[in-house]
């Protein structure tokens, strides 16, 4: 097990005097999901929860982690380095036996094994479950989850005890589950303002592009979702219409390869960066002349979305599912165009190049924006779904 998913020792009390949440994730694998789940668990201790995070697989630091806050007790269901697959048996065993010393079990995340789990090990203990819905719920499903499995993740959804969407628009998707609407809550969950943009000032102020051109940022899990592919055809359109531009484009994932040969043959290996993984982007994001969101879906509009906004930089976003509309006030705060239409996407970026001001304008309305999804409220208000299960009790 690597430094990053060392566990507490066994003999650890949960501390605090309030409710026993256990929150179940699949693996800490740093992501944007995760990171919400993780900060809300932060928040709920600190407000005097007794949380335990079980993380049901166990993975090879070879590709980035999330490093725990030492304040919490992260358990792992499997301390050897193996795929869930393989860890069925002591996996479901560790979920029951941490189950039934919760008074409500939450799912980080809409899909995965630990929803399934989490699931499964509360409605044997007879114990509240709550899943937080990140994402399009069919979209998701259908990228992530094995055909096989998919009947199965849309019965769950129509049983749990609550869902907590982060965006209002992802309300109907998980109404269509089946789940009754009293169930169904949002809470706008988002990223801590403050912290965010202390991270810049401790890095000794923005990242700038060193080459005098425009820089454009972009950044996330490289992976079908996010819609890269249609920006390094916008940027090859607008350095094809005589525009000095770059891009530095943030995140790892499956997609690398993919994407490096599609840089290559759009002759953009002097002009677009694949920075991958890099442990504090905002700096980066702070001197962006220009983020750029590609997104053909999302849940709330993504963090990173919501970290530009924070540093005041111009904004253009695909207008996806579900969330970057609610995000940008229909366009307000940021450019909106359609999603997969890269000469869209390449007509926004000029425009701004023509004619920066009007969307620092709409930059300018950015931290106010962003401080409406700070997390501490949404920390508040997810506690007080997780209160009202836990009153009620599990209702199959």
């Amino acid at each position: 097990m690597s430094a990053t998913q060392a566990a507490p020792s066994a003999d650890r009390p949960v501390r605090g005097p309030g409710p026993r949440i256990l929150v179940v994730e699949g693996a800490l694998r740093d992501n944007g999901g995760l990171r919400v789940s993780h900060d809300l668990a932060r928040r709920w201790q600190a407000a005097g929860a007794r949380v335990r995070v079980l993380v049901l697989e166990t993975v090879a630091p070879t590709v980035p982690l999330l490093q725990p806050d030492p304040g919490l007790d992260v358990r792992f269901a499997s301390r050897k380095v193996r795929r869930f697959r393989t860890a069925v048996v002591p996996v479901v065993v560790g979920a029951l036996r941490h189950a039934r010393r919760a008074d409500v079990v939450v799912s980080g995340s809409e899909i995965g094994y630990n929803l399934l789990v989490g699931w499964a090990a509360a409605r044997v203990t007879r114990t509240p479950f709550v899943v937080l819905v990140q994402n399009s719920l069919p979209r998701a499903v259908a990228d992530w989850t094995p055909a096989a499995l998919r009947p199965l993740l849309s019965a769950v959804h129509r049983r749990v005890d609550a869902a907590v969407c982060v965006s209002p628009g992802l309300v109907e998707e998980v109404r269509r589950t089946g789940l009754p609407a009293d169930r169904i809550h949002t809470a706008a969950i988002g990223i801590d303002v403050e912290a965010t943009l202390q991270r810049v000032r401790d890095a000794g102020g923005p990242v700038r592009s060193a080459s005098g051109r425009t820089r454009l940022v972009a950044a996330g899990r490289l992976a079908e979702q996010k819609g890269f592919d249609v920006l390094l055809d916008a940027v090859a359109r607008v350095v094809a219409a005589g525009r000095d531009v770059e891009l530095v484009l943030v995140g790892a994932g499956p997609l690398r390869e993919v994407l490096a040969r599609q840089v290559a043959e759009l002759g953009l290996g002097e002009r677009v960066e694949l920075a991958g993984h890099v442990a504090d982007p905002q700096p980066l994001l702070a001197g962006a002349d220009l983020f750029v969101l590609s997104s053909r879906y999302e849940g709330n509009g993504s963090l990173v979305l919501l970290e530009a906004l924070a540093h005041g930089v111009p904004v253009v976003a695909t207008d996806c599912p579900t969330g970057p509309r609610y995000v940008l006030r229909d366009g307000e705060v940021g450019d909106l165009v359609p999603v997969e239409d890269p000469q869209a996407l390449a007509d926004a970026v000029l425009r701004h190049l023509d004619d920066p001001e009007p969307l620092r304008r709409k930059a300018r309305l950015g931290p106010a924006r962003a401080r409406d999804f700070d997390q501490g409220p949404a920390a508040e208000e997810v506690a007080r779904v997780l209160r009202s299960v836990r009153r009620r009790g599990r209702r199959g």
